[in-house]
């Protein structure tokens, strides 16, 4: 059984997970990870853990630093330079999303319909084909309440990565 992990905000959990189900699998468990429950996840294998969320109690916390210790991949955002600290000492796979010009996964064109994402640098997928550069386009449904670009270029990367880029978000 396969377990991905997010951090995000809990008023939006629930579209979040929808929109990740709908992509991946039944095999696959989403877990949210908030203050409440991190300290009970340090024994849970997690394959992805995608942050979207600037939550410092976690973000700062020892027990996720536990968390992804043993992590396939971690899906961060590089426009919060406090995400940044937690990949100090650790080895694992980490793509980057945000605005930042240095970020893996970047947004070059963004409207209410859609969003054209720019994928700037060669990106391993789960199943081991590379991503290599391009522009992929992420439609936008309303229905689905993801207000934040920030996220919606999170949940994009973390679908990429499960090899899905023809997506609606």
């Amino acid at each position: 059984m396969t377990f991905i992990g997010v951090i995000s905000e809990e008023k939006r959990e629930k579209h979040i997970k929808e929109i990740i189900k709908y992509y991946l699998n039944k095999e696959k468990n989403i877990i949210f990870l908030n203050e409440k429950n991190i300290d009970n996840m340090k024994n849970i294998k997690f394959e992805t853990i995608l942050i979207l969320e600037n939550n410092m109690q976690i973000i700062k916390s020892n027990s996720l630093k536990k968390v992804i210790k043993n992590v396939k991949y971690l899906i961060i955002n590089s426009d919060n330079h406090e995400n940044l600290d937690v990949l100090n000492n650790l080895d694992l796979n980490v793509v980057t999303y945000g605005f930042n010009s240095k970020a893996s996964v970047t947004a070059s064109s963004v409207t209410e319909e859609e969003i054209l994402l720019c994928i700037q640098r060669n990106i391993q997928r789960i199943d081991r084909k590379l991503v290599e550069n391009q522009e992929i386009k992420i439609k936008l449904d309303k229905k689905m309440h993801i207000d934040k670009p920030n996220n919606i270029m999170g949940i994009a990367t973390l679908l990429l990565l499960y090899g899905f880029d023809d997506v609606k978000i």
